[in-house]
C-alpha cells in the first residue's frame, strides 16, 4: 500500500514594462541584454535555475477589457482585434495555442487582500487598458520610466513551482497579464502596419506574458522601447526566442494554479 505524499507548491511573479516614447533610457525590471532574445528564468527551491515557461499543451485562455482603449465602439473592437492579432502572431511563431475567451470589466491590479493571479480566474491570460488617474481603472502593475512617468505598457506572468513526496521540484507560468496605459492611446497606431503602433505594443507586453525579457538589439520587438518601423513582426531574435518557450517543449502536468 502506497502511502500518500505530501504536494508543496509556491508561486513567483515577474513582471517587465515598455517605455514607449520614453524621454529618457528605457528601464525594466529585467536589465536588457545584449543579444537577440532572453529568456526569464526562476530558481527552484532546490537551486536549480529554470526557463519559466508555460505548458505547451495547454490551450491558453484570454479575455481582454478594452473599455479605454478607445471612446466609440468601433475603435474599441479594433483594439480587441489588435489583441486577438498579436496573440496569433505570437502563437505562430511560437507554436503555443491561445483562445480568446470573450471580454472582462477585470483590470490586473494587486490589492491589500488579493493578488492579480489570484483574482484571475476567468482566463490564464488577461489584456486591459488602465487609466492612472481614474478611479476604479488604475493599475499598480503598470511600470513607471526612468523619469517618473507611467510607461505605455506593462507585461508580466506567475509561476507556479511544487513537489510531491520525494520527485523533483517543477515549476510553469500558468497566469499572465498585459497592462496598457490609456494615456498613451494617442501614440500608437492602431494595427501592425508602419509607424509605433499598438500591434507592436500588444506583441512586446504578450512576450513578457509568455517569458521573453527585454533585449538591447533595436531590431527586436523586445526592444524596451517601441519604435517607428515599417511594419510589426517578430524579428529573429524574438523569434528564436519564443520558439524555445514554445511547442517543441515537453508537456507540464500542471497542479491547479
Amino acid at each position: 500500500m502506497l502511502k500518500p505524499t505530501k504536494a508543496t507548491s509556491a508561486l513567483l511573479v515577474a513582471v517587465a514594462a515598455a517605455v514607449g516614447f520614453a524621454a529618457g533610457p528605457a528601464t525594466s525590471s529585467a536589465s536588457a541584454t545584449s543579444s537577440q532574445y532572453s529568456l526569464s528564468t526562476q530558481t527552484l527551491p532546490d537551486g536549480k535555475k529554470v526557463v519559466a515557461r508555460w505548458n505547451p499543451c495547454q490551450t491558453i485562455t484570454y479575455r481582454v477589457n478594452a473599455g479605454l482603449a478607445g471612446n466609440t465602439t468601433a475603435r474599441r473592437l479594433a483594439a480587441i482585434n489588435d489583441v486577438k492579432g498579436a496573440f496569433a502572431r505570437a502563437s505562430a511563431v511560437s507554436g503555443l495555442k491561445f483562445r480568446y475567451a470573450g471580454t472582462t470589466t477585470q483590470i490586473p491590479t494587486n490589492t491589500s487582500s488579493s493578488t492579480w493571479y489570484g483574482r484571475q480566474t476567468s482566463a490564464e491570460i488577461v489584456v486591459a487598458w488602465a487609466s492612472q488617474t481614474t478611479r476604479g481603472k488604475k493599475s499598480n502593475l503598470l511600470g513607471r520610466s526612468s523619469s517618473g512617468g507611467y510607461v505605455a505598457g506593462t507585461g508580466g506572468y506567475a509561476f507556479k513551482y511544487w513537489k510531491a513526496g520525494s520527485a523533483p521540484w517543477t515549476g510553469v507560468s500558468g497566469r499572465g497579464f498585459v497592462v496598457l496605459n490609456a494615456a498613451q492611446n494617442a501614440k500608437f497606431r492602431p494595427g501592425f502596419g508602419s509607424g509605433s503602433t499598438r500591434g507592436e505594443l500588444l506583441m512586446h507586453e504578450i512576450g513578457h506574458a509568455v517569458g521573453l525579457n527585454h533585449v538591447s538589439s533595436t531590431s527586436q520587438v523586445m526592444y524596451p522601447t517601441i519604435l517607428s518601423r515599417s511594419a510589426a513582426g517578430y524579428s529573429t531574435g524574438d523569434r528564436l526566442g519564443l520558439q524555445r518557450l514554445g511547442a517543441t517543449n515537453s508537456c507540464v502536468a500542471t497542479p491547479g494554479f
